[in-house]
């Protein structure tokens, strides 16, 4: 069976990634609040609006891989595992569709201010000032106005933090700091749709780094969802023993029966049976979800692949005309990291959302050395006279960089870098991109008008901006216009 990256423009945390990426997974138990235990699926409950609605305390049979693997995600206790609290659902909140959104995180932080009760939520690895004042530390901004959770990444041999800090622009005397680790704030994505995302083994892969065909997390550099797990259990649950195998296998099991809709379900089911041909997923269509659906396979799905054959529809497809091929690989930067990119030219032509000021607070200056090739076209780092091609890139999130080190000198190479998530369920995960900076969809939206636009002006013959690449001079027909907006908006809607 096939896999592919998760999360429909969302995504994560160290293990609690879909994740909004690509996969993406665990993360921790509902408020203290027992009557917001509404989410999908596992082992029984009834049917909403296409979503299965689960009894966080019903499962059968009991003794089920499902139904312990159920346990495992709401269990704050960990016994034996020696945690901090958290259950994965306290992340992935079971009533917030499986992941955790900034107004969630707000209620929560206002109950446990207002109540005195501890909600494991709110732990010092995982608050703005964590680095400076440890397990004193107590402001969380990131969570309750943005979200978002620390992912801590090695940095590669090459790659180094300046002093400088969110100071933008960073001063040319900074220099290099002694830290071996990047923070970077990341959403928590659902755990919807894990069974068919993940490592597919499939074209088109990534050049470099780790899971060249996906992987888990919104950057996909886990390959499993059990690793996923004990690297969120690790990082974010503080265990400091780990689990038995059975324990991890039964946490896979219990995901894997979340999807967001029945027809994805059903998908699954028909992969899992080799059936041929796959069922399609989406639901039955209005006139104006069924103009939109034609809109996003032209506009959007050369990336989170809608048509092809790829049974999953959220991995970029090949494409290309006879004799003039041409790909788009899986892991994208689509400049949703903060901070964006500003036209230079007055008045400007392409004008992108600004990042709120928390959101900028996570910004930090990297060094990257010895990586790519000049601009000269010379390759860097070797010996004389070769050039050490020393970058310096501002950003809140440097994607795939800190799996690979490299970037291009003078271009993104993996910089910012994520995975391509699937769309499946994308009505029910605002809000949107790995760093939650879209609140709606049509937030998203009016962000890919504009990153066509920037496209258009750096690049007018790119694949992304032509249905019929190699065609000379090219032919601009893939961004959607204004007018196309409201179709767009009811087919992404029945996803």
């Amino acid at each position: 069976m096939r896999r592919v990256p998760i999360m429909g423009f969302n995504s994560e945390s160290n293990m609690k990634q879909n994740h909004r990426s690509s996969g993406l997974l665990i993360g921790f138990i509902l408020f203290g609040v027992a009557g917001l235990v509404t989410g999908l699926a596992a082992c029984g409950g009834g049917e909403s609006d296409g979503i299965a609605l689960r009894d966080a305390s019903a499962c059968t049979p009991a003794g089920s891989a499902v139904c312990k693997g159920k346990a495992n995600f709401h269990d704050r206790a960990l016994v034996g595992l020696a945690g901090n609290g958290r259950a994965c659902s306290d992340c992935h909140m079971d009533s917030e569709g499986f992941q955790l959104t900034p107004a969630a995180a707000q209620a929560r932080f206002t109950q446990m201010t207002a109540t005195g009760v501890d909600d494991p939520l709110f732990r010092a690895i995982d608050a703005d000032d964590f680095r400076v004042n440890g397990a004193a530390a107590h402001d969380f901004t990131n969570l309750t106005q943005n979200g978002l959770v620390r992912v801590t990444i090695p940095l590669p041999a090459n790659v180094k933090l300046l002093d400088c800090g969110a100071t933008i622009p960073c001063p040319a005397s900074a220099l290099p700091t002694s830290e071996t680790v990047a923070d970077v704030w990341r959403a928590t994505p659902s755990i919807f749709d894990v069974n068919i995302t993940g490592p597919d083994g499939v074209a088109p892969a990534s050049p470099r780094g780790p899971n060249p065909s996906g992987g888990y997390q919104l950057d996909g550099r886990i390959d499993t969802l059990q690793n996923q797990a004990l690297s969120a259990l690790r990082n974010h649950a503080g265990i400091t023993v780990d689990p038995q195998a059975s324990f991890l296998d039964d946490l896979a099991a219990f995901q894997k029966t979340q999807f967001s809709s029945p027809s994805v379900k059903a998908l699954s089911d028909a992969l899992a049976a080799g059936a041929v041909p796959l069922p399609d997923p989406d639901p039955v269509l209005d006139a104006l979800a069924t103009q939109g659906k034609l809109i996003f396979n032209r506009s959007c799905a050369q990336c989170h692949g809608n048509v092809g054959d790829h049974p999953s529809g959220s991995t970029p497809l090949m494409q290309g005309t006879q004799g003039t091929p041409t790909a788009i690989v899986r892991y994208h930067s689509v400049a949703t990291a903060c901070p964006r990119p500003v036209d230079n030219v007055n008045p400007p032509r392409f004008s992108f959302a600004a990042c709120s000021p928390s959101q900028m607070k996570n910004v930090r200056t990297y060094q990257i050395t010895n990586s790519g090739v000049a601009p000269s076209g010379t390759p860097c780092g070797g010996a004389a006279p070769q050039p050490a091609c020393v970058s310096r890139i501002t950003t809140s999130d440097p994607g795939r960089l800190l799996l690979t080190g490299y970037p291009l000198a003078g271009g993104q190479g993996d910089m910012q870098a994520m995975d391509i998530p699937s769309l499946r369920g994308i009505s029910r995960t605002a809000p949107y991109f790995s760093n939650n900076t879209a609140a709606t969809l049509e937030e998203v939206l009016e962000h890919y008008k504009q990153f066509y636009i920037r496209v258009q002006i750096q690049n007018p013959a790119a694949p992304l901006l032509t249905t019929q690449p190699g065609v000379t001079p090219p032919v601009i027909d893939r961004p959607f216009t204004d007018a196309e907006i409201p179709a767009l908006l009811a087919y992404l809607r029945r996803l």
